[in-house]
């Protein structure tokens, strides 16, 4: 099977239109049609209906999709395994990780990798857990970094520890609990609770921490930066990293403080697919969190187990 005429079929079901199609593969449209109708007779099963200028999936058209995308993500993912294979002067590294880690901790990460591998490109995904899981199951990227209490399939995938994740209660300058260093749940009662949406995995783990404690309101909100900017305007407290909040306090911003009767570390893991292998460029990432971090990553190659 031509991964070109499947990339052609891709880029159509997305777009719906020939003319556009073209465009964004910088084919013509005959081109693009004599694309689709070598597959269609190919797999002996008409893939789209076409009405005008306008077209649609047919029923088969969207159960090919998923196949049709895990033979181009790894055909790429081939190509790029063996651009790295002899050395690592070409390529581009595909990984993911959630918001926070991919903010405070991944960036260092990237400017080491960049300082030793220089030719090596380096794309990384933030977004949500998941999000990042189905980039990871069409083979959109390598790994992701995840916090511990996201659930994964441990028959499918491999999480390893990577980092410890300290969280605090993060208090505006302006707030009484400010002059503290340290305080109880309890004292947190008559306090606005700034936090994600009850949905979200970190919402979650924060209760399950807090054993059923009723702060006076709660306000969601769905981004880390504008809890944070709530919070410097002292609308209510939180409950974040330490290390989100490290320039707001060097600043004079925020206040951080520890909560004496919860423990709210959070681990930080590594996730792979176990059924894959790690390209070169991948594996000279994780040599660089081992350096690093003193851990170990040992990540399945080619012929390794």
């Amino acid at each position: 099977m031509d991964i070109t005429k499947l990339e052609s079929f891709l880029v159509l079901a997305d777009c719906k239109s020939f003319t556009k199609t073209a465009d964004l593969r910088y084919l013509s449209q005959p081109a693009i049609s004599k694309h689709i109708d070598s597959l269609e007779q190919e797999l002996g099963v008409y893939l789209f209906d076409r009405n005008g200028k306008t077209v649609s999936l047919t029923i088969q058209g969207e159960y090919f999709i998923k196949y049709a995308e895990a033979i181009v993500r790894t055909y790429q993912k081939s190509q790029e395994l063996i651009k790295q294979i002899e050395d690592l002067n070409q390529g581009t590294l595909y990984f993911g990780s959630t918001n926070f880690i991919g903010i405070y901790l991944m960036p260092k990460f990237i400017k080491n990798f960049q300082d030793k591998y220089p030719n090596i490109n380096i794309n990384m995904t933030v977004g949500s857990s998941k999000d990042l899981f189905k980039k990871l199951e069409k083979n959109e990227i390598e790994f992701v970094f995840l916090s511990h209490y996201v659930k994964i399939d441990s028959n499918k995938y491999i999480s390893k520890p990577f980092f410890t994740d300290e969280m605090v209660l993060v208090v505006s300058r302006k707030n009484k609990l400010s002059e503290k260093s340290t305080c109880s749940i309890n004292e947190l009662k008559d306090q606005v609770f700034i936090t994600k949406s009850q949905t979200s995995s970190l919402y979650k783990f924060l209760v399950s921490r807090v054993d059923d404690i009723k702060f006076k309101q709660e306000i969601i909100i769905d981004n880390q930066e504008a809890i944070k900017k709530a919070v410097v305007e002292n609308a209510g407290v939180a409950i974040m990293s330490k290390k989100s909040v490290q320039l707001e306090e060097e600043a004079g911003l925020v206040k951080t403080i520890k909560i004496e009767d919860c423990d709210f570390k959070r681990q930080i893991n590594l996730v792979y697919d176990k059924n894959l292998h790690i390209t070169p460029a991948g594996q000279a990432f994780f040599d660089i969190l081992n350096n690093h971090k003193n851990l170990n990553l040992e990540i399945k190659q080619k012929g390794k187990h």
